[in-house]
């Protein structure tokens, strides 16, 4: 689990885009605080140094964030959305959710892959390609993955691992398809004769590995 972050939330009572630049002109970003048991949602505002730290981490979808409310309440919750410059990148805006014990959250939770240099079918000339860049799930906050680590180090050419294969926490209900392909190792057009061209190759599937999705 990656450290958590602590961020200070200031009430704002003015909204809108003017509002908002004015907010971001002090050194602020405009966020709102929303979730299970708040009517509505909460607008405030946090400073940009604090949040700045959360991004330079990576992975913020999937980074725990301990919130000072402006009523002196603290709570956890997770950046749910947040609006950049599209011209400078710009931080415009932040939306947090709040977390609740016991209750799950859904989450996009990136697929990071390792074991590149000793792939076998890289060796050979294969292209390792990442077809799903997320994996999407409903999980428990304190079990939340910084990310989903898929080791290709034993794929060769035209092997691939899908979402059935590979580990996940033990609350975690997938909300993509089980048979859904995570990697694979394809064959370049150089790397395939006469034969296979007529007849693409069929894609192995690696090792058994234990079905994704649990309850």
């Amino acid at each position: 689990m990656k450290d958590v972050f602590k961020i200070a939330l200031t009430g704002r009572e003015e909204t809108g885009k003017g509002a908002c630049r004015k907010v971001r002109a002090e050194g602020f970003v405009p966020v709102v605080f929303y979730g299970p048991g708040i009517e509505g949602a909460l607008a405030a505002k946090a400073d940009l140094k604090d949040l700045q730290p959360v991004f330079r981490a990576g992975n913020w979808e999937t980074t725990l964030i301990h919130l000072s409310l402006p009523d002196g309440t603290e709570e956890t919750a997770l950046m749910k959305d947040v609006a950049r410059d599209p011209l400078n990148g710009d931080l415009l805006h932040v939306d947090f959710y709040k977390l609740v014990k016991g209750h799950k959250v859904t989450v996009n939770v990136p697929v990071e892959l390792v074991g590149r240099e000793e792939c076998p079918g890289a060796k050979a000339g294969g292209v390792v390609e990442l077809h799903l860049h997320e994996v999407e799930m409903e999980v428990l906050p304190t079990e939340i993955p910084e990310s989903i680590v898929v080791d290709v180090a034993a794929l060769g050419l035209d092997d691939a691992i899908l979402v059935c294969q590979i580990p996940f926490p033990e609350s975690a209900h997938l909300l993509v398809d089980a048979d859904e392909v995570v990697v694979a190792v394809s064959r370049p057009r150089g790397l395939v004769d006469s034969e296979e061209a007529e007849a693409p190759a069929e894609v192995e599937v690696v090792g058994k590995g234990k079905k994704g999705e649990e309850a």
